[in-house]
């Protein structure tokens, strides 16, 4: 199991970031925080550190998801399984 602690940063325009939000609190694998703004925290839950990573590269695909900012992140496997991963700490931005 993975999970990951993690700021979002929506676009600035406002129809983008709601899409955003709407998506976002349809995925299981996510609980949301409360918004500040752009800024939206959230905790990822996986059943794997493969998992996780193909959440962090969904979620930077999601529309409206302009940044990535990992917290936290605690991976219970061998430390093969988690080969790639790093943490605490990152972004991650999506490139336009």
């Amino acid at each position: 199991m993975a999970i990951s602690g993690l700021v979002i940063t929506l676009e600035e325009n406002a129809a983008a970031a709601e899409q955003a939000m709407r998506l976002l609190r349809a995925d299981s694998r996510l609980s949301l925080g409360e918004r500040a703004g752009r800024r939206l925290p959230l905790v990822a839950e996986t059943p794997s550190a493969e998992a996780d990573a193909s959440l962090w590269a969904d979620l930077l695909a999601t529309p409206g998801v302009r940044a990535i900012d990992v917290t936290f992140v605690s991976v219970d496997s061998a430390p093969s399984d988690a080969a790639g991963l790093h943490a605490p700490g990152g972004s991650y931005e999506r490139s336009h």
